[in-house]
C-alpha cells in the first residue's frame, strides 16, 4: 500500500504529513520515494516536497 504526503522534519526527525494534517513518523521500515518512483534519502533537502511511502517487506 502506498501513502502520499509531504515530507516534513520536526526536531530533525522525518515525518510524512498527510492531507488531513496527521503526522506519520518515518523510520527504516518504510521505503520513501519521490513522485517519479525514485528512492530518496530522508534528509532536509526534500522537506516540503510530496513523497510516497510504502512499508518495507521483511
Amino acid at each position: 500500500m502506498e501513502t502520499f504526503g509531504t515530507l516534513t522534519f520536526i526536531n530533525e526527525k522525518p515525518f510524512l504529513e498527510l492531507e488531513i494534517g496527521e503526522l506519520v513518523a518515518l523510520n527504516n521500515s518504510f521505503i520513501v520515494e519521490d513522485l517519479n518512483g525514485q528512492t530518496i534519502a530522508l534528509n532536509e533537502s526534500y522537506a516540503g516536497k510530496q513523497i510516497v511511502i510504502r512499508k518495507a517487506v521483511a
